[in-house]
């Protein structure tokens, strides 16, 4: 089943490599990736500021990758020898956990939120100022694709439609964490418990269904590895926020302590706090080095144990839904970081500076989505310098790859389209969403600046 689920193939053909190379080729091309490197200068939960010890997306993405690393192995040494190319699948998997983020927004969760909070007010007036026609039948299904923008679903148009790093069809798929499809009348399908995510757009749907059909997967089910990639960013930012909280004071470690210890009375937390507490290299090394163990056996074990329904994408949890010990600990540290983290007042402060700035930018630039096809087919071809003078400017801005991908999207009919009309401006609000999303936190700010004459 290995052999079908993680293969050399690219979808654009490539001189035939074995493949551990290929996947080797994977790794390279992703670290090099410009989004990667932008990770580095999007927030995970605090400010990013002078203190280099608080994580940033990169460096969380990091701590990702190298737990991934670790249920693989034990994955492995489980599985019968041969079963998979044991290079490959790693290779693989550490791959999909530096990628995780990637589609994520500026802001992370909350850009996810400001971005279609923006849309659902304004989506319907631009469409009447462009369009100035009833919308098609399939414009529904169409509006509400792009009113819900999601990280997960972005990470698979980065870094193939938008940068095309050409990756093997294992590594995009091991990307899609949510394999969900927008389906006629709007509602995203159905399938193994995760129905209510948006993991893929309408504008990806092709490659995924290439992908689906390529690799032997149902529509609607996982790629086996996206278990783990999922896995291991659950163990690694639910220490990591609370070990933030405590580095940058937002709450002392005995407001911790006795948070932790409030929440769950169990022998098992007691002693990792006790034992933390205790060890000569301070508690969060010891907490976080335990705790990590504990949680990484578990979601091997999960993986070895379910085998057969996680090759078929059908299990229909994560492989840390139980109630083991560990498991209920990682479920006390989301809640405690819910509760003495996520509100504070300095970490509110930030998302309400984000709110008004990412609002800001996609007001600012909605001009583009205003006017008609031929008035924007102008600014393309470098007409309209007099009338269209401040659209020309923002035009400017945009990213030449964004450009690219927009131009390449809408060169023919699609037809999977019912109007090419609403072909033409469902890419052009990708452009925008594109261009901003691909901001980091402290771009869009300065954009924000800039934009308003600060």
């Amino acid at each position: 089943m290995y052999s079908q689920l993680i293969t050399a193939q690219r979808i654009t053909p490539w001189p035939d490599d074995n493949l551990l190379e290929a996947t080797e080729q994977d790794r390279a091309r992703i670290v090099q990736a410009a989004p990667v490197r932008r990770l580095q200068q999007k927030t995970q939960v605090f400010p990013l500021d002078v203190k280099a010890s608080v994580r940033s997306r990169l460096t969380h993405s990091l701590e990702v990758q190298e737990t991934g690393r670790q249920i693989s192995r034990r994955i492995l040494a489980a599985l019968p020898a041969g079963c998979a190319c044991e290079g490959a699948f790693i290779n693989l998997v550490e791959m999909a956990c530096l990628l995780h983020d990637v589609g994520n927004p500026p802001f992370g969760h909350f850009g996810e939120q400001v971005m279609s909070q923006w849309l659902s007010e304004m989506i319907d007036p631009l469409y009447q100022q462009a369009l100035g026609s009833t919308p098609s039948s399939q414009w529904a299904q169409l509006r509400q694709d792009l009113l819900l923008f999601d990280g997960n679903a972005q990470s698979l148009r980065l870094v193939h439609s938008l940068h095309g790093l050409n990756l093997t069809l294992g590594q995009l798929a091991a990307l899609c964490k949510y394999p969900q499809q927008l389906q006629v009348g709007g509602r995203y399908g159905q399938h193994h418990g995760w129905g209510s995510k948006r993991g893929i757009f309408f504008s990806e749907q092709p490659l995924y269904r290439a992908l689906g059909q390529r690799l032997g997967l149902a529509p609607g089910c996982r790629h086996p590895l996206v278990y783990i990639m999922e896995a291991a960013d659950d163990i690694s930012y639910c220490i990591a926020d609370l070990e933030d909280a405590v580095d940058r004071r937002i709450l002392t470690l005995s407001e911790l302590i006795t948070a932790l210890r409030g929440a769950d009375e169990s022998d098992y937390m007691g002693a990792l706090l006790d034992q933390g507490l205790g060890s000569d290299r301070g508690f969060f090394p010891h907490f976080r080095q335990q705790l990590t163990r504990d949680l990484v056996t578990l979601a091997a074990d999960t993986y070895v144990r379910e085998h057969q329904a996680i090759l078929l994408g059908s299990y229909p949890h994560a492989l840390l839904h139980n109630q083991a010990p560990a498991a209920r600990v990682l479920e006390i540290l989301k809640q405690v970081a819910r509760q003495l983290v996520f509100m504070r007042p300095e970490v509110e402060a930030l998302e309400l500076e984000g709110y008004a700035a990412l609002r800001g930018v996609l007001s600012t630039y909605s001009c583009l989505l205003a006017i008609p096809a031929p008035t924007f087919a102008r600014l393309l071809a470098g007409e309209g310098n007099h009338e269209l003078f401040f659209a020309r400017r923002l035009y400017h801005r945009l990213s030449t790859r964004h450009l690219n991908a927009y131009q390449l999207a809408v060169a023919h009919p699609d037809p999977r389209f019912a109007c090419q009309q609403e072909q033409e401006w469902y890419y052009r609000v990708r452009l925008l969403l594109d261009y901003v999303s691909g901001m980091t936190d402290t771009y869009v700010l300065e954009e924000f600046r800039l934009l308003s004459g600060i």
